[in-house]
């Protein structure tokens, strides 16, 4: 029996694990997509500020997928149904 309830607890980390590389990934990929689509319209601009700050040689999707990587770890704990009145 306690075999079998080591088994499933093992079953559940090894899911959750799987479900957050999967969701830090698809992040990735999801912010490497905007990232390319915000740089079609404001490259320029966005590159400039990052120039300015001394942060060279990078695209747009690159940036972009930096920050879905990073988002990929932070979800916010507060849900929009505890700001109703």
């Amino acid at each position: 029996m306690l075999k079998f309830i080591i088994m499933d607890k093992l079953a559940i980390v090894l899911i959750v694990t799987l479900l957050i590389v999967v969701g830090v990934l698809l992040s990735t990929l999801v912010g490497a997509f905007v990232g390319w689509l915000v740089g079609l319209f404001f490259g320029e601009t966005i590159l400039g500020f990052f120039a300015g700050l001394g942060i060279t040689g990078f695209k747009m999707w690159q940036i972009g997928a930096v920050l879905g990587f990073i988002s990929g770890f932070f979800r916010s704990p507060i849900s929009g149904k505890e700001f109703k009145d």
